[in-house]
């Protein structure tokens, strides 16, 4: 049975499905006509008296040619499940049933960040994360260790969309937290993905020292996922490709990385890295590719070989997602150093699109420092 869901509308739905209509010239009742909707359904939508579900958004996105922006503004929200709703009402009775069903829930967040980006998703995950830590203070020492190990994932997730939407404060209480708990439950792979990322939100800060140590703590344990070290490796690289290290110092741990990433392919995947396919890696190493490109034709058409191939490679699913927009943006940077200004334009009409959909600042941010520098090649 399909997990229950909420349907969470953003407020700029009603004006940009009027300003497509209106665009494309049609009247409300000829869109009507389209899409088997009455004009006054579709008037009480533009002004915000009615909220669409997602099938409708879909079928207006569709009839209007928007490319999944309408779409995109509408989405099915997870809600907690039963046995989760009654541990919180009753956190002295949490059981590993309760456990499973706030991991469930976890992954369905999980997803959905990655088809609407992460602006979306945080307000009601931090509600979530209210009843999380509330389990945890209350659980028994015999449920305790998986109430924590559960809570450590979900810090660690809060922790990442604080970096996805520029709150570099929830970034940090959260990802100490995720820290503290995954050390308390042992869990080694989760303490080495809250260090990268760690090391990820102190790239976003320019404390690329930081950025590079932290993802050298990473990989340190060998008995860390293949797939995690082989991540920790290639952030590592970009650190030192970005603080102009010497090319053969950034190429070694770059290698390593792909190693790492070669033997991880065909082993399971935890719940917080199931986004490490070879599409993902063969963007990261792309990225780090393209900044040795700034100076090294050779280097940038490795990036555009690897950048080009990996975004391809992205699920369905993440094509609508701001990391991935930043990953087009990584691309349109590559086209720009080898000359192809028309593509590069291209690729960043893309990426604005995904950061109008998912409102992500980051990557408007982006795009915009990407098209000033595409700009400044005439």
């Amino acid at each position: 049975m399909p997990a229950p869901t909420r349907t969470i509308v953003d407020p700029r739905f009603g004006a940009e499905l009027r300003q497509r209509r209106e665009a494309r010239g049609l009247t409300l009742r000829q869109l009507g006509v389209a899409v088997s909707y009455g004009k006054s359904l579709l008037h009480q939508l533009e002004t915000g008296r009615t909220r669409p579900t997602v099938d409708v958004a879909t079928r207006l996105d569709d009839a209007l040619a928007a490319g999944g922006a309408l779409a995109a503004l509408v989405a099915d929200m997870p809600t907690p499940s039963e046995r989760a709703l009654y541990a919180a009402q009753h956190p002295r009775r949490v059981d590993h049933g309760a456990v499973d069903a706030l991991a469930d829930l976890l992954a369905s967040y999980r997803r959905l960040e990655d088809s609407i980006g992460s602006t979306l998703v945080v307000d009601p995950v931090r509600v979530q994360l209210d009843t999380v830590v509330s389990l945890l203070r209350d659980a028994g020492h015999q449920v305790r260790p998986a109430v924590v190990d559960m809570a450590a994932q979900w810090a660690q997730f809060a922790g990442w969309l604080g970096i996805a939407t520029g709150d570099d404060r929830a970034a940090t209480m959260w990802l100490r937290r995720a820290l503290q708990w995954a050390t308390e439950a042992g869990n080694r792979d989760l303490i080495a993905a809250v260090l990268s990322f760690q090391g990820h939100q102190a790239e976003g800060c320019g404390d690329l020292p930081s950025m590079i140590g932290l993802s050298g703590a990473a990989r340190r344990d060998d008995a860390v996922h293949t797939a995690l070290r082989a991540y920790s490796a290639g952030q590592g690289a970009r650190g030192l490709a970005m603080a102009d290290a010497h090319p053969r110092e950034v190429i070694g741990l770059l290698s390593e990385a792909a190693d790492l990433a070669e033997q991880a392919t065909g082993q399971p995947l935890s719940p917080w890295g199931y986004w490490y396919t070879p599409a993902f890696f063969s963007v990261q190493q792309g990225i780090v590719w393209r900044y040795l490109g700034a100076r090294d034709d050779r280097a940038n058409d490795r990036a555009l070989r690897l950048l080009t191939a990996g975004v391809a490679g992205a699920s369905e699913d993440a094509r609508g997602s701001d990391w991935h927009g930043r990953h087009l943006v990584h691309l349109a940077v590559a086209h720009t150093q080898a000359g192809d200004t028309s593509t590069a334009r291209q690729v960043l009409d893309e990426a604005r699109a995904i950061a109008d959909a998912t409102a992500s600042r980051a990557l408007a941010g982006q795009v915009t420092e990407a098209v000033r520098r595409l700009s400044a090649t005439r």
